[in-house]
């Protein structure tokens, strides 16, 4: 959703800068009669506004008069605001163009266009939006979004990890799956994390030798008094035995021992 929304504002401002190249290298016949301040407008509106104004000024920088018959939007959510028509302005005067965009609701870039028009030719304006996206809403106490409380509640119930909001993350990605997807799934959630948490350990790192056996106790009894579940569904997790094995399996195959001489901490052990 997010690529495609950028997508979208990528293609509204590249929309916007050619229209702009166009009506910079195609001068209207009406530029010779009518001198404006700007071909386009911009406002920048913070998210929940209803409503972008513009203005621009003209002056008939001719020898006669020049009446401006209408003006015309590109869509409706787009109004014009000018003197009544028949416009008509006597040389060497001026006056102004306003517009209002209708923006509630929207948010990234909107570009409208205004099309004027004069016995001498049409004219062509832009106006342009660029509407700030929605706050992200808070962190709800509990939540997925708030670490710090599902930490706390890990350090109570270190099988919280695989109940409420938390089995988002931690469980319906695991489903189905063995060897290295599993991995991804289950344990890089945590254990790649490029944020992960300091009591967290990196696999790849550890100062202990590893083997079948270390890893099959990690996985299946976790830590206790730790953030470290217990994965085996025997124990309250989520894995079955298969899932386990095919864990083992990959672990031992992709993380290289450490010699038995760096041994700091045994696995765990079962009672």
């Amino acid at each position: 959703m997010k690529r495609s929304r950028y997508l979208v504002l990528t293609l509204c401002a590249a929309l916007f800068a050619g229209l702009n190249l166009i009506a910079q290298q195609s001068p209207s016949p009406v530029d010779a009669f009518l001198k404006f301040d700007a071909d386009s407008k911009e406002y920048n509106a913070k998210n929940g506004e209803a409503q972008a104004s513009f203005t621009f000024s003209l002056t008939n920088v001719s020898g006669a008069d020049l009446t401006i018959s209408n003006v015309s939007t590109s869509c409706g959510c787009t109004a014009a605001k000018l003197p009544p028509l028949p416009w008509t302005i006597a040389a060497g005067t001026g006056g102004e163009i306003g517009a209002t965009m209708n923006i509630a609701g929207k948010s990234g870039t909107v570009v409208k266009t205004l099309t004027v028009n004069t016995e001498k030719g049409v004219k062509i304006l832009f106006v342009r939006s660029n509407i700030q996206p929605p706050p992200a809403p808070p962190a709800v106490a509990g939540g997925m979004g708030n670490r710090e409380e599902n930490q706390k509640m890990a350090i109570a119930d270190r099988q919280a990890v695989f109940k409420g909001d938390c089995a988002k993350c931690h469980v319906e990605p695991a489903a189905n799956k063995t060897g290295k997807d599993l991995y991804v799934a289950a344990c890089g959630v945590c254990h790649e994390s490029e944020h992960r948490a300091t009591m967290v350990p990196n696999l790849h790192a550890l100062a202990e030798p590893t083997n079948a056996e270390f890893w099959r106790n990690w996985i299946a009894h976790g830590k206790p008094g730790s953030l470290m579940p217990a994965f085996a569904k025997t124990e309250g997790g989520i894995l079955t035995d298969d899932q386990i094995s095919s864990l083992v399996d990959y672990l031992t195959s992709t993380i290289p021992s450490k010699p038995t001489a760096q041994l700091n901490t045994p696995a765990p052990t079962v009672h």
